[in-house]
């Protein structure tokens, strides 16, 4: 089985179809474990590091997890679990819930109500991002570094890279910078965790911020809110 989400326990009971598999919610203590019980054999640990290079099956794992987790979000406080936190049955599970059960009630107490905003600048003209899931396009992509990005561009636009990433990184509980590979003109995309208070004004700094570089050809991108799949 996949362990998906844990969540507050007003959601136990609850029972969904996403991306073709069953997912249950389940109590556990304080706490309810979000569940999609699937094939042993197709999930066994030799099959899954197998298919870790198939883009398209990784795809489909990442849409199940993320659509479970913004179903769940929507009602309590949640804390997505990493890809493919797999257990051969329940016995496992339940050895590993109990294990973590005090780890994890401290960080849904954390996280769970805190939002996931993507800010993503590129110098010159650029499609909004998107295409792949989430969790394949940011969060399996992020790292831990907080250090102001270098930003290889003229001395205007990296003025302004670097002063909406002050002004993002002042509101944010934490960030992770995200890789943007090869993009064209890509300057700096990046993960921050917000109070669902300060949502708003994140909006308006990434607004401002659009409205400021467009002279100087800046694109400036804001996803928003998501669990906190990067945080985790």
């Amino acid at each position: 089985m996949l362990l998906l989400a844990v969540c507050a326990p007003e959601l136990a009971g609850r029972r969904l179809v996403i991306e073709g598999h069953r997912v249950q919610v389940v109590r556990f203590g304080k706490l309810a474990l979000m569940l999609s019980f699937v094939d042993q054999a197709e999930y066994s640990l030799e099959e899954v590091e197998r298919k870790r290079g198939d883009a398209a099956w990784i795809a489909r794992e990442a849409r199940l997890l993320e659509q479970a987790v913004e179903r769940a979000r929507v009602s309590v406080a949640v804390l997505p679990m990493r890809l493919l936190t797999l257990f051969p049955h329940s016995a496992a599970l339940e050895e590993s819930a109990r294990d973590h059960y005090a780890r994890w009630s401290r960080a849904l107490t954390r996280l769970g109500r805190k939002r996931e905003c993507v800010v993503h600048l590129f110098a010159g003209p650029h499609a909004r991002p998107g295409g792949e899931p989430y969790l394949v396009r940011v969060s399996l992509r992020s790292s831990r570094s907080a250090r102001v990005p270098v930003v290889e561009a003229d001395a205007a636009v990296a003025a302004q890279a670097h002063q909406l990433w002050s002004a993002c990184a002042g509101i944010a509980t934490a960030t992770r910078r995200v890789a943007t590979g090869a993009k064209r003109g890509a300057l700096w995309s990046a993960a921050l965790l917000i109070d669902e208070r300060d949502i708003a004004a994140l909006s308006t700094i990434v607004e401002n911020a659009a409205q400021a570089g467009a002279p100087l050809g800046i694109s400036a991108y804001l996803e928003m809110p998501r669990a906190a799949f990067t945080f985790v």
